[in-house]
């Protein structure tokens, strides 16, 4: 008969295992390994809600520990600022009644947070110029696309085209990178709380249940957020046009969801069958239009509460 301590230790050591291997499947397989990676804070995730939070803590130790004895400097540092500390946070202001959204706004903003106070840091105390790497980086990758295409018998017009728009668009990440970081960071916690619930319904019934993803609603002050960011792009000056483009990109993520919201209601209002909704998936995938569309919805849904039914004239 194994004792509630040592089953304690167990679920600690399963978490710890499975986190190394996905965590280790995403640094080593740089493509395929971008999927694995998106569930690396689950299991700590999960072993907090189901025993606690020092299973929580004792997850996180032995995969840092592991990975500390395994790898370079900066590897084990990766896995804390991307899915270690997430794993923890998300769990914990669940816990304390905060709902997903407020659990995953807060646990993202901390995290981001550390990051820029470690880059900051880092960049002040070696003198490395972060910018300049990051520039480099992205350069690097676009000039490897462009030897990939150059290959492939594209007439000269068409090669100058493409390689235009791949250097504009790694100009794009570069000056976004931050609001692509947080947005990033806000999907895997998303996705990973979503995923908890699945197991929820059978193996974690001490789980608080959520809130509907349907009544999703941004904090009404955030919009001014968003207009003020917008009339900032209009301005002549490089930075502020920059970390405006940075908020209206987060701002914007954050209203699509919103839009989502909206959209997905109307879904369960109108009895949409599952093929026109599988459609509307595939379409939402590859149409960046449509992202924008629903985004635009999730702002006018401020003052239109496309929701909330509407009482008929007698």
């Amino acid at each position: 008969m194994i004792t509630p301590s040592r089953e304690l230790v167990l679920d600690a050591i399963k978490g710890g295992v499975l986190t190394l291997v996905l965590f280790l499947a995403y640094v080593t397989f740089p493509v395929i390994g971008l999927l694995p990676a998106l569930f690396v804070p689950l299991p700590a995730l999960y072993f907090h809600v189901k025993n606690g939070a020092a299973s929580g803590a004792s997850v996180f130790a032995i995969t840092l520990t592991v990975l500390i004895f395994m790898q370079d400097g900066s590897t084990p540092l990766l896995y804390v600022l991307q899915s270690g500390l997430m794993g923890f946070l998300l769990p914990f202001f669940y816990l304390k009644g905060k709902g997903i959204a407020k659990s995953v706004a807060y646990a993202v903003g901390l995290d981001f947070l550390l990051i820029v106070v470690l880059a900051v840091g880092y960049g002040l105390w070696s003198g490395v110029d972060l910018q300049g790497m990051l520039l480099k980086g992205i350069e690097a990758s676009t000039d490897q696309a462009i030897g990939i295409y150059s290959k492939q018998g594209l007439s000269p017009e068409d090669l100058a085209m493409l390689t235009s728009g791949i250097r504009q668009a790694g100009q794009l990440i570069a000056s976004i990178f931050p609001a692509l970081l947080l947005v990033s960071l806000g999907m895997v916690a998303a996705i990973n709380m979503s995923v908890l619930f699945r197991f929820a319904a059978k193996n974690l019934p001490q789980l608080p249940q959520p809130e509907s993803f349907l009544s999703f609603r941004n904090p009404e002050p955030l919009v001014w957020i968003l207009i003020a960011a917008g009339f900032s792009m209009l301005v002549p000056q490089p930075d502020l046009k920059r970390a405006a483009l940075n908020i209206l990109v987060v701002a914007g993520s954050i209203y699509f969801l919103q839009g989502l919201a909206v959209v997905l209601a109307f879904f369960q209002r109108m009895s949409i069958p599952s093929l026109a909704r599988i459609i509307f998936w595939l379409v939402l995938a590859f149409q960046p239009y449509l992202v924008l569309a629903i985004a635009f919805l999730g702002v006018f849904d401020i003052w239109g509460d496309f929701r909330s039914p509407k009482q008929k004239n007698l």
